[in-house]
């Protein structure tokens, strides 16, 4: 399924759509995520009293998106990632890590790799509104390009640990890197590492089938990707939907406990009647017994 093969992120697309339509809450929002990308393109999607085409709607969210990765500017985006990435190699490599380090460390790459799947999604919904704009593809495909490389660097020239004396040896080692990211801020957004130092470093990602539009089929990728999203929220509602069943009590019997103790008492019962069965003998005793005086003397007179 390729590099998004899970839906970590897949909430961006309903958070996304709130944002367009405030008017629409969070239900409606998985609903209309769900029909733009996988009702048929001649379909028309209606809410708030309003009906949108496919295309329209693919281009809206892919936009929005966009959007909501971008500082201002893709320049400013641009020089903002860099000196993040900056700053979190200087303070993985200065001598120890702290706690405060490594979590700027764990919460930059999450950013990073969210607002990647942001724009990947943004290109597939640009490619499956039918989108001409080859310059939509290239520009989206070389900032998707660019957080692949700079989450590769944070991962290769970091140590994933906290409270730890890092050596001088690794210092060393990111001191280069650093002055890369800083001399990139320098140059500006036209700029980037060279096919040389993408290949030394090994952060190339300038040949990643997924980026390839002949290759990749981007449509398939969202529906996939949609099928699987469905199929986690129907098994996270059958798991809340169990544990609001009711608990049993630990003083309540159990059925089989019940039914054992049901056969038991009667049972029990059977024996009683058993021993109360009728007895003649007995019961002629008690009748004479039980005679009047004045019948017996009438009887007998």
């Amino acid at each position: 399924m390729g590099r998004y093969s899970s839906c970590t992120y897949f909430q961006s697309l309903y958070d996304a759509v709130e944002n367009i339509f405030p008017a629409v809450d969070g239900d409606n929002a998985r609903t209309l995520v769900r029909e733009v990308i996988l009702a048929p393109d001649d379909y028309e999607v209606e809410f708030n009293n309003s009906s949108y085409t496919q295309k329209q709607l693919r281009s809206k969210l892919a936009h929005q998106l966009v959007e909501e990765t971008t500082d201002g500017s893709a320049e400013q985006t641009f020089f903002n990632v860099l000196e993040s990435a900056a700053e979190i190699m200087k303070h993985m490599n200065d001598g120890y890590i702290t706690t405060e380090d490594y979590q700027e460390r764990k919460d930059f790459l999450d950013k990073i790799s969210r607002h990647e799947f942001m724009l990947f999604a943004a290109l597939a919904l640009y490619k499956a509104a039918g989108e001409p704009d080859e310059k939509i593809f290239d520009e989206l495909s070389l900032n998707i390009v660019r957080l692949r490389e700079i989450n590769d660097l944070i991962v290769k020239y970091t140590r994933d640990a906290v409270e730890i004396e890092v050596d001088r040896s690794e210092f060393e080692r990111a001191k280069p890197i650093y002055r890369m990211l800083k001399s990139l801020q320098s140059l500006g957004y036209e700029y980037n590492f060279s096919p040389r130092e993408r290949t030394g470093l090994g952060i190339d990602h300038e040949q990643d089938d997924d980026l390839n539009a002949e290759f990749f089929g981007y449509e398939n990728w969202l529906k996939r990707l949609m099928l699987l999203q469905l199929r986690i929220e129907f098994d996270s509602a059958q798991n809340v939907s169990a544990a609001q069943e009711p608990v049993q009590n630990d003083n309540i019997p159990a059925q089989e406990e019940i039914s054992a103790d049901l056969l038991s008492k009667i049972s029990a019962l059977r024996g009683t009647m058993s021993q109360r069965r009728f007895d003649k003998e007995r019961f002629l005793m008690l009748e004479e017994s039980n005679l009047s005086e004045p019948y017996k003397k009438g009887a007998n007179s």
